[in-house]
This record gives C-alpha cells, structure tokens and sequence, in this order.
C-alpha cells in the first residue's frame, strides 16, 4: 500500500508526475489563494476579507450560493458577504473556500462518471458526514463535512488519465460490495485515489486535518488519520444501484454503536438535504 506518511519528504508535484505522467495540477486562483492568506492571518480584520472576495464576482455568488445552502443549516439567509464572513467564523469560512477552490480545479466532464453524480456523492457524503460528526465527535463536525465532501477529489484527475479504464474500474467496483476501490487501484495503476488525494492536497497547501483525512478515509480500522464520520461515508458509493448505505449502515451499528434507525434518520435527513447543495457546484 502507497503510506503517504512514510514516504519520504519529496516535492508533492513532482511525486504527481512520477505517479501521474505528464498531467498537470491545476493551481487555486489568485483570488482564493489571497483570500486564503487573510484567513490565515490573524491580524486581518474581517471587512477586509469580505472585501477581497467580494472583488471577486464569482467567488462572491458562489460563497453566498453555498453558505445558503441547506446543508449549512443556518437559521436566516445570509445576503452579503460581510454578514456570512461574520456568521461562519474563519475556519468554516476557510473550509467552504476550499471547497469552491477545489471545484474550480476539477474537469467540467469525467470520462468515469457525470459530473452531477460526482458532486451529488460529495455532497450527500459532506451532509451525511456532519450528522454522524455531531453523534460521535461534535468538536470536528465542520472539518468532517469538508473532509467528507473533498475525499475523492483525486478520483477526477485519475480518471484523465486513465479514461475508460478508470471507468471500468468504477463499474467492477459497484458490481460487487466485497471489493474495495482503493485495493483495484494500486492493483491495476500502482497507486491509490487517497495517496494521490494527499499529494494534490498538500501541493494546493490545504489544512493538515484534510490531507490526513483524504489520506485515510478508506482505511477503517482506528489506525486510520480520518475521523470515524469521514471514514462511515467513504463506503457511500455512486451508483444507487447499489449505494453502499447497507454497508455503511452495518458498520456504524457494529463499529460505533450507531443504531440502524439513528443511521436511517441520519441518511434521509442528509441526502436531502445534499440535493440542493450539489447544484452549487453546477
């Protein structure tokens, strides 16, 4: 198994082309990136980032689009960017930023699956991801929802590269719930969506929390450096075929004593609550 935390301390975008070829890592706009910097300083006064991203016309309406989401469940509408810099706080306010940042690097079509199907699976796993978070580690709900809704980020990337292979790979997958995604990657490519996730993560400078949980969100044991949230979600699979919630469902009541109607509740309420969340990113 590629171990992103033994590997040696390499240049993240060189370890990309090494695994990935010739692809190129898209880099975050200039505008996020000195959004981002404000965030991250502690000296910034709040109606200056307000201003920075309302410079940014596009940012501004999604930033507002997103944070008026349900998902977020805030108990007013948010009309300007000065009231929901001030509602969310930094460090939400530097996960949903992320969160455009990255859907803005990511193909407008894959080859493997439509991209609507794509940001649905995200979403309903961020949603779903915050509910479990609130049961079982409510200080981290924000970190899991972002978590939980970036985990695959890699998977668009690799699916460039790998075009109807990846595809196939992704068809076999949701045709048998005892074969797990990220083993057929590093059987049939050498290397898995997670790895590859915590490089691109690391090279776009993103939180330590998310390159930890991108890297570990498919291993389930407790060793693992996701959150139990992050990692209950990650069995979310994109086909409603065959969804993966059963499994999901089996493992919080037997991992976590979650029970079957509490995970049941929790399913309905997020996945519905993803609907109109996805379209943000449309």
């Amino acid at each position: 198994m590629f171990n992103f935390f033994k590997r040696s301390q390499k240049d993240p975008r060189e370890e990309l082309k090494v695994l990935l070829g010739d692809y190129e890592l898209q880099s975050f706009p200039e505008a996020v990136m000195n959004v981002l910097g404000m965030l991250r300083d502690p000296h910034s006064e709040t109606k200056d980032i307000a201003d920075q991203i309302q410079m940014d016309p596009g940012m501004n309406i999604k930033i507002l689009r997103l944070v008026n989401s349900a998902a977020f469940s805030l108990a007013t509408k948010v009309s300007n960017l000065p009231h929901a810099v001030t509602i969310l706080g930094r460090s939400r306010l530097e996960s949903m930023l992320l969160t455009y940042a990255v859907a803005t690097t990511v193909p407008s079509t894959l080859g493997c699956i439509d991209i609507s199907r794509f940001w649905l699976v995200s979403a309903r796993r961020a949603c779903l991801a915050k509910h479990i978070a609130m049961h079982l580690h409510t200080s981290t709900q924000a970190e899991s929802f972002t978590a939980a809704l970036l985990q695959d980020l890699a998977i668009p990337l690799i699916s460039e590269q790998k075009k109807q292979l990846y595809k196939d790979l992704l068809i076999e997958w949701h045709s048998d719930q005892g074969v797990e995604i990220d083993v057929m990657e590093r059987e049939r490519f050498g290397y898995d969506h997670p790895a590859i996730g915590a490089l691109v993560a690391e090279e776009w400078g993103l939180p330590h929390y998310l390159i930890n949980a991108i890297a570990g969100h498919h291993d389930l044991s407790e060793q693992s450096s996701a959150e139990p949230a992050v990692r209950l979600v990650s069995l979310v699979r994109y086909f409603d075929e065959d969804d993966g919630t059963d499994r999901m469902v089996e493992a919080a009541e037997t991992d976590f004593n979650i029970s079957r109607n509490m995970m049941d509740e929790m399913i309905s309420k997020a996945f519905a609550e993803a609907e109109p969340f996805a379209e943000t990113f449309g």
